[in-house]
């Protein structure tokens, strides 16, 4: 006897089929239709879609969605997911509802897990970060201030990366003083300083520099570290290759550095971790092979690398370049 078909996974299929077929105007028909269902991956499903074709003109059907799974939402909508997903498409779609925003940095959804609670409502919260930054809103910085002090960490990441695309000179005085006051999670200084190196790279760049001491907590060294490398910009390399320069010793925790290098994924990155193989020492070779090696399909990198190591003579070396690169 053939298994009945769940019809929620009946609507999700019609859904998906609906989207391979790659008519916009009957892909926005049925999205417009699957917003009014009751079921929230139904509705999240849809609120993908109105985030991937930027369909503007469904805001107002999104609104009404999310504002239908307020009601009950720990068993309509656990875990947020449709919540999560309309709001993403309203921030896609350059929604300019403010109020909506403003009301959604506050909205909190405990859940019962094990005996206890947990907070499902963070990305929530994220997302209307995001969308009020990129509202015509002159008050914005007030309002995501206040996500600082958020007490989930993963919402205070999504503040500082909200402030960071707000109104430059307001979000840099921001971003400083949340730095100087620090967090109880260091990803969270750290997101607070690469983003000022984003906004303000020259100004900042000695601020930023100020932060790494002989005696700074060693977790928040490496965030730091990576969250430079990540952040892509010419003044967050010199910073970690100046670091790496002044000191004359290499220590185990100087090794972030280079690991900061990596992430930074530029030619100029790739160049300098080159040259750091080129100065000799086999250990900090390794370590740079093995970090590179997630670019193992980038052949001029392999050939650059391959070079280098030759000085060394080292079959073991050679070995595991050509064990992680070819």
């Amino acid at each position: 006897m053939a298994r009945k078909q769940d019809p929620v996974e009946i609507r999700l299929k019609i859904l998906r089929e609906e989207r391979r077929e790659g008519d916009p105007d009957e892909i926005r028909k049925k999205v417009r239709e699957a917003l009014k269902d009751k079921h929230q991956l139904v509705v999240a499903l849809a609120a993908k879609f109105c985030e991937e074709y930027l369909f503007e003109d469904l805001e107002p059907d999104l609104i009404k969605a999310y504002n239908r799974f307020l009601a009950n939402p720990v068993k309509k909508d656990p875990n947020c997911r449709a919540k999560e997903a309309i709001v993403r498409a309203l921030a896609a779609i350059n929604c300019q509802d403010v109020d909506f925003f403003i009301e959604g940095l506050k909205y909190r959804q405990l859940e019962p897990i094990w005996n206890d609670f947990t907070d499902t409502a963070v990305d929530v919260r994220v997302s209307c970060a995001m969308g009020l930054a990129s509202a015509s809103y002159p008050r914005a910085l007030v309002e995501l201030a206040q996500l600082l002090n958020d007490p989930e960490d993963q919402a205070r990441i999504g503040a500082v990366r909200a402030i960071a695309i707000t109104q430059p000179l307001g979000a840099e005085a921001l971003l400083r003083f949340k730095a100087l006051l620090g967090d109880s999670n260091p990803d969270v200084a750290s997101e607070a300083l690469a983003g000022l190196l984003q906004l303000a790279p020259q100004d900042s760049k000695e601020f930023v520099h100020g932060f790494f001491q002989d005696d700074m907590d060693l977790v928040l060294r490496e965030s730091l570290a990576l969250s430079l490398g990540e952040s892509k910009t010419d003044e967050a390399l010199e910073i970690l290759q100046e670091l790496w320069e002044n000191e004359p010793y290499k220590r185990e925790q100087d090794l972030v550095l280079l690991r900061g290098a990596v992430l930074h994924r530029s030619e100029k990155a790739f160049d300098w971790l080159i040259d750091v193989i080129s100065e000799g020492d086999r250990n900090i070779a390794l370590f740079i092979i093995e970090e590179l090696s997630i670019y193992s399909a980038n052949e001029q990198l392999a050939a650059k690398i391959q070079s280098a190591l030759a000085q060394f003579d080292d079959e073991e070396l050679t070995s595991r370049f050509v064990q992680l690169w070819q």
